[in-house]
């Protein structure tokens, strides 16, 4: 009985190690063609070939340096992950709706009367089903197969929001997850944020982005190719080899001083933001919602499990978000009246200054 018993286990742990093995097999067979695929498409597709070069080149530390403190436990990692990223926010003035402010706005007023049927219906449909879960712990696949459960309830507590002038707290709630840039990877200041929020946050801010771009689209500077359609950094490019080859014809030089702006869209202060909002045309019942939806929006680092410390963000246009590139873009918007002596050309936070003279 033992010998049957014997022979049975053997018998076994042969037919696990044979399946073991082809299983690995497989996987690897699999792996390679997958490299292969991704080597085929490098040229046509090379987003997808970066997305697995980032993935593959994630380095998580296993401990820290912050301030000259050394951090070995993941909690404690977490809280000095949020003690630097809220660092870089800085204190912003209160806005007062009643400050007289020039107003540069061309025919009506920018204005949200209210939100539709069919914008939350096309917002969700948009809603990209492999983003990151955030705070509410809702899935977006499961919000899109759920739409039509989901989209009249959305379109009530809009509406509400827009009525109320009060941006829902709980949408503001905010998961930030380091991501190691390069260097040490244990030194704190090596990484950066990447904000998660709520899907039903990102369907809202969809649609109110719509609304606000097709009214103040004609105000922004041509020379801004950043989170504007149809602009990018190609255009931005071919710009500026059109100054280089004029420059060449006319036999002038032209000299070009590249900057960013460090720092730039967590250093906003609110109250500047909207009262040049208010210039441009901005309802006062918007201004009021706005300032609901930028003000008091509490984050937390998510970081090995552990979870850090809640704080408050005083400064910047949310991160992650939809309105925040469009909001940043209409901040610096007047930023080239400066320039009477050259031109220049921006993408998003990237400034180059372009200096055309003919040499003696």
């Amino acid at each position: 009985m033992e010998t049957k018993r014997l022979i049975k286990r053997k018998t076994t742990v042969r037919k696990f190690k044979s399946l073991r093995s082809s299983v690995k097999h497989n996987i690897q067979k699999d792996y390679n063609t997958y490299l292969r695929h991704m080597e085929n498409v490098l040229v046509s597709v090379p987003r997808r070939f970066w997305s697995y070069f980032k993935n593959k080149n994630i380095n998580s530390p296993d401990s820290l340096f912050y301030n000259n403190v050394h951090y070995n436990n993941d909690g404690d990692i977490a809280n000095a992950f949020a003690d630097y990223f809220s660092s870089v926010f800085k204190p912003s003035t209160d806005f007062d709706g009643n400050d007289e402010c020039k107003s540069h706005c061309v025919g009506d007023l920018v204005k949200i009367e209210n939100v539709t049927y069919d914008d939350v219906v096309l917002a969700t449909s948009e809603l990209k089903s492999s983003l990151t879960v955030g705070v509410d712990n809702i899935p977006p696949f499961i919000i899109k197969g759920c739409s039509e459960f989901s989209i009249y309830p959305l379109l009530v507590m809009f509406n509400l929001s827009l009525r109320t002038k009060v941006f829902p707290e709980v949408w503001k709630q905010t998961k930030i997850i380091p991501v190691f840039k390069k260097g040490d990877a244990q030194n704190c200041k090596n990484h950066r944020p990447i904000a998660i929020l709520s899907s039903f946050s990102k369907i809202f801010e969809s649609i109110i982005h719509k609304k606000l771009y097709n009214q103040v689209k004609n105000l922004i500077s041509t020379s801004q190719h950043g989170f504007i359609p149809k602009r990018s950094t190609t255009t931005n490019l071919f710009c500026l080899r059109d100054k280089i080859i004029s420059s060449f014809e006319s036999g002038s030089q032209l000299d070009v001083i590249y900057t960013v702006f460090s720092k730039a869209f967590d250093s906003i202060d609110f109250g500047i933001l909207l009262k040049k909002l208010q210039g441009i045309g901005f309802r006062v019942n918007l201004i009021d919602w706005l300032l609901s939806y930028l003000r008091k929006r509490s984050l937390y680092v998510y970081f090995n499990n552990a979870v850090s410390h809640e704080f408050t963000s005083t400064s910047g246009v949310p991160q992650g978000s939809n309105l925040g590139p469009l909001f940043f873009i209409l901040f610096i918007n007047n930023f080239i009246c400066f320039f009477k002596y050259s031109g220049c050309l921006l993408f998003a936070d990237d400034l180059n200054c372009l200096i055309q003279y003919v040499p003696i």
